[in-house]
């Protein structure tokens, strides 16, 4: 699972790849850019499910993020 972020806080980063981690899924690439903004490309390996599961956790951690 690939997926391409754009996050207002940069320690976001290291939650979804703690999150990562706590679904035993791998991550296989992190590249992020922190500007304005933090833009990140993330790539996951793992289970059909836990990959299910982190995405869905990912989301909201972009969703908490959005501007209100």
């Amino acid at each position: 699972m690939t997926c391409e972020l754009t996050l207002r806080d940069v320690r976001s980063v290291a939650r979804i790849v703690n999150l990562a981690h706590r679904f035993n899924c791998r991550c296989t690439h992190v590249t992020a850019n922190a500007d304005a903004t933090v833009t990140a490309r993330f790539a996951f390996d793992g289970a059909a499910v836990a990959l299910v599961r982190l995405r869905a956790q990912i989301d909201r951690i972009v969703a908490y993020e959005a501007p209100q």
